[in-house]
Formats: structure tokens, sequence, C-alpha cells
């Protein structure tokens, strides 16, 4: 049994603090969902006190939002909230958007979603989004009751999300935000939390443990320093997930923290999570070491300002230690497609470095350039062979 589950509120809702995203769901040899197991999963996180469930049109290549309505359709509609989101990049026109709506109820065997984000908004899909009228289509399902609440996920600079939301924040509810204590410095996720807060939009949290690798940290050392940090705060043994999931948790205005999980043990383990306790004082002040550490064990720190740029093979050094950079922090693991076949477009490589050291001679960071690129090689080959 666990302890009642954490939650927050948003407007008349009470949603739980932990939500069960339906990216990763359990998969058979043949790589259809595990409908067995994930069905299982479903009744653990609906006894656990789970409420949000967040699901889109091309996850498990369109599979999950059949198995969210095969699944959710055997409880009470007021039991769960269901999240979907609109592919924004197949809508090419207004009637795109309402045939894929309305395939999208049907699929979920629901007659309204409780929030429905515009997905991945980003510098490439934005033009499109407005030239398509796309917030005021999400606007009219909001006031025909067919989306209760409307927002959006976002994979952009903080700029656009602040031109999104100075023009459109009396439409957009919220914002999902890819957020985890690697990428609050790495990438862009403070400034992203911190440009949706400062329009008062509360957040939904997306790959808080970073694709899984912040749940099987590749850095003892960070492993150690988070290891001291529990036991200090009387929580020895606790998992480095439940740190990270917990690190997200407590940010200023999330509502809810996804987790993609694929097991019943992955489901009991998060709920417990949720319904302990909350990172300690050593925790919190031991995580912002943690993870500058993480990224100084596994990132090259290129700038990319490019001196390099005259390598006699052309090869483009910037381009191949950011795809390395970002491969290694999600673990080497790419979910939608293939890292060797990313890296294979990037060009001349390794193989073509003729040792110069040319590159290397103009390198502000003293990078060693030579033996990095051959590093990075031998991973994408290791990659290929095992099919990622």
């Amino acid at each position: 049994r666990f302890e009642p589950m954490r939650y927050n509120d948003f407007k008349d809702l009470k949603i739980s603090a932990l939500g069960f995203g339906t990216m990763r769901l359990p998969m058979t040899e043949d790589g259809s969902i595990d409908y067995d197991c994930a069905s299982l999963m479903a009744e653990q996180a609906i006894q656990g006190g789970i409420t949000y469930f967040d699901t889109a049109y091309r996850y498990h290549e369109g599979e999950s939002e059949n198995f969210c309505g095969s699944v959710l359709s055997q409880y009470p509609r007021s039991s769960y909230m269901l999240a979907d989101k609109l592919p924004t990049w197949l809508c090419k026109t207004r009637e795109d958007a309402e045939k894929i709506f309305a395939e999208q109820l049907a699929k979920c065997r629901v007659d309204y979603f409780d929030f429905y984000l515009l997905h991945n908004v980003d510098e490439e899909t934005w033009p499109n989004i407005e030239k398509l009228g796309l917030v005021d289509f999400v606007r009219e399902k909001k006031e025909a009751g067919k989306a209760v609440h409307v927002g959006l996920s976002v994979h952009c600079e903080p700029k656009l999300l602040d031109t999104v939301l100075s023009k459109h924040g009396d439409v957009l509810e919220f914002v999902q935000i890819q957020i985890n204590y690697f990428d609050w410095e790495y990438k862009n996720a403070k400034a992203l939390h911190q440009t949706a807060r400062r329009y008062g939009k509360p957040v939904i949290v997306m790959e808080p443990v970073r694709g899984g690798m912040l749940a099987n940290i590749p850095s003892p050392e960070v492993r150690s320093i988070l290891d001291d940090a529990s036991k200090k705060d009387g929580q020895p043994g606790a998992s480095y997930a439940s740190i990270a999931l917990r690190y997200a948790e407590q940010l200023d205005g999330v509502l809810c923290t996804l987790s993609g999980m694929s097991s019943p043990e992955q489901m009991a383990e998060n709920i417990a999570t949720f319904s302990g306790p909350v990172l300690g004082a050593n925790q919190l002040a031991a995580i912002p070491e943690a993870g500058s550490r993480l990224r100084s064990d596994i990132i090259i720190p290129c700038t990319g300002c490019n001196y390099c740029y005259e390598c006699p093979s052309g090869i483009k050094i910037p381009d191949l230690f950011s795809w390395y950079n970002e491969a290694a922090a999600k673990g080497f693991h790419w979910v939608w497609g293939s890292l060797s076949a990313e890296y294979e477009k990037l060009g001349p490589d390794g193989k073509d470095c003729i040792g110069c050291g040319n590159c290397q001679a103009h390198c502000p960071q003293k990078i060693n350039i030579i033996d990095r690129l051959q590093e990075i090689l031998k991973k994408k080959e290791e990659l290929k062979e095992a099919g990622e």
C-alpha cells in the first residue's frame, strides 16, 4: 500500500503530482504495445492515485491513443484526466486539424479532452501554426467543451515562448517543458520555466529523467554525490530516478511531472516516490553540483565558435561534437529514429581526419579534437551495430 499521492490545484481540479506518460509503454517482441502489461500498469496508476494520463497522436506509431481508449474506458470518466496533443507539423490546412482531432477523440473513446496541447511548438513549426490559426482552433475546441483546458508543449528558445505567450496568453493556459537537473543549465530549461512563470502559466514537466539517463547515471562521482546527500537527509538508498523526479516536482508552478514508464516495477517505484518524502535540504543542495559534474563528465566542452573551420578534410567539427553531446545526454538512445543515421548526415568524420592538428591549434577550449573525433567515430560504429 502507498501513502496518499500528492496533488496540485489547477482551476477547479486536483492533479496528481505524477502523470502517466504513454510514450514508452512496454512492448512485445514484434514492437507492438504489450496490452496485458500496460493495462496492469494503468490499473496500478489508478489505484495509486494518478489522475493525469498523457498521450499523443504519434506515440507508439499512433497506437498509444488506442491503448488509452481501450484501457481508460473501463474506468469512470471522472476518475482520470486525459491529455492529448495536436501534431501541428502534420496540419497543412485547418481541415487537417479538424480531421485529426475527431480521430483522436474516437481513438481515445472520449467526448472531450481534459487537456489539449499544440504539440512540439518550435521555431520551425510556429509559422505554420500562426498561418493556419491553430491557436484559434484549440480555443474553439475549448469553447465547444471538447478541450477543457488548452496549452502547448515546447522545444523552442525562450524568445519564441515569450512571443507566443505575449500574443496568445489569453488562450493558452499552461506550458509543457522538458525540465530536469541536467538540462536546467545545459539547455534552456531554466529560461523556459522562468518565461512560463513570468506569464503566470503553470508547467507540466516532460523528460524529468532525460530519457532514463538520470535514472542510470553514468558518472560514479555523481552517484557518490547524490548518495551522500541522501544519507544525510535520512533517505539512504534513494534511487536516482526518484531524486530527478522530485527535483522537477519542487520547482515553482509545476502542476504535474510526467514519467514515461515501461514496467510495473517503474510504476510502483514512481508512485511511491510521489507518495513519500520530498527532497531533503542536502539533496536539493547537491543537485546543482551533480548536474554540473555530470555535464562535464559526458559533454565535450565545445562552444561552437568554429575556429576549427579550416579543416582540410572538410570535417564539420562543431556539428559532430554537438551530435555527440546530445546523444550522450540522452544516454545514447534516440527515441524517434537512429542515432547512427543522424551522425552519417553530418558528412566527413574521424575516418577522414589526417591528423594535421590545425583544428587543435586554433581551439580556445584546448579540446584534443583529433582523439575526440576517433572516440566519436567508435561510438557511432557501436550504435550502428546495436541498431540505434
